[in-house]
């Protein structure tokens, strides 16, 4: 079982079971309640003679007012909760997920300042729980965004696990060039894009992300994959292809990346493939060498795409 949050050792823990349900319309977007706390999937906590599933058809019903079908069981997966400062605990919430279908409306009186959404996927990288944003991923949008790569998989269990997301592009050029952002100083070379971050559409990051390392304005998305990295984080990276828009040296480069000394370079996309399997610099985080990670998901990422511009044409 896959373990989410920050585990706090200052702090006692109570243990928790809860249901939760994961709805998705004729669009793919995926249903979502928010309330004062942040967003969550619907579902909570299993109360004493319940069974799993009479607790989420209960708790859909207050968080939503639907009336709900049980498709399947997905997963389960669980999380670390902050209990507020006075009680000094954190909950330990084991969280099973099932597939639901909405059925008829039974009432509109639902859980005060609780407001029901559907959302597209890349939108909800704001969820209250790390664990339920990565199942968004998992039972969602890896339809639409595959796994090029798992790095690392056989550790998904060997540690509490923070969620961090990425964007990253492959920019065209008008003169088919690719972009790659390069640090002599290092030894290292990847493809431009970073963190998303919270509440920020995955597409928009790979955006801003591209603007503000590259100088490069692009337009016209479309999705690539994803890589899944298990280091001492969770690290679900969102890949595009992109069209260059307007190039111009007006880069805006993080304190790290200008330490780094980054700067673009381009070159066609078998250059591309060289040169980052040649940049062998090291680049350690706590004990993992991200560096080499960050290789082989470029990579992955660079042959995707490659098969995708064979098939278009």
């Amino acid at each position: 079982m896959q373990v989410f949050g920050i585990r706090k050792p200052e702090r006692d823990v109570v243990q928790r079971t809860g249901v939760y349900g994961i709805v998705t319309d004729s669009q793919n977007k995926v249903l979502i309640v928010k309330n004062k706390l942040g967003y969550f999937l619907p579902g909570g906590g299993v109360q004493e003679g319940e069974t799993h599933e009479e607790a989420l058809r209960r708790e859909f019903i207050e968080e939503t007012g639907y009336e709900i079908e049980i498709v399947r069981e997905l997963e389960t997966v669980a999380w670390y909760i902050d209990t507020p400062i006075e009680y000094f605990l954190q909950v330990f919430n084991k969280g099973i997920f099932y597939e639901v279908k909405l059925k008829k409306r039974l009432t509109d009186e639902i859980e005060a300042d609780h407001e029901i959404m559907f959302v597209e996927g890349e939108r909800a990288t704001d969820m209250y729980s790390d664990a339920q944003a990565w199942m968004i991923y998992k039972y969602v949008l890896s339809k639409k965004y595959k796994p090029l790569i798992y790095t690392n998989i056989d550790k998904c269990e060997d540690r509490v696990y923070p969620l961090r997301l990425a964007a990253r592009c492959i920019i065209k050029t008008p003169d088919d060039k690719i972009v790659l952002m390069k640090s002599d100083k290092l030894n290292i070379c990847g493809l431009p894009g970073g963190g998303v971050m919270r509440g920020e559409d995955v597409r928009d990051a790979a955006v801003r992300e591209s603007l503000e390392e590259t100088g490069i304005e692009v337009c016209c998305l479309k999705e690539i994959g994803a890589s899944i990295e298990y280091s001492n984080m969770l690290q679900l990276t969102y890949y595009f292809s992109a069209q260059a828009k307007n190039i111009s040296n007006n880069t805006q480069l993080t304190n790290l990346e200008t330490n780094w000394a980054l700067y673009p370079i381009f070159v066609d996309i078998n250059q591309a493939k060289e040169i980052i399997s040649n940049c062998d610099g090291l680049l350690m985080h706590e004990e993992f060498e991200v560096a080499s990670m960050s290789r082989s998901r470029n990579i992955a990422a660079l042959s995707e795409y490659e098969k995708i511009l064979c098939l278009r044409f």
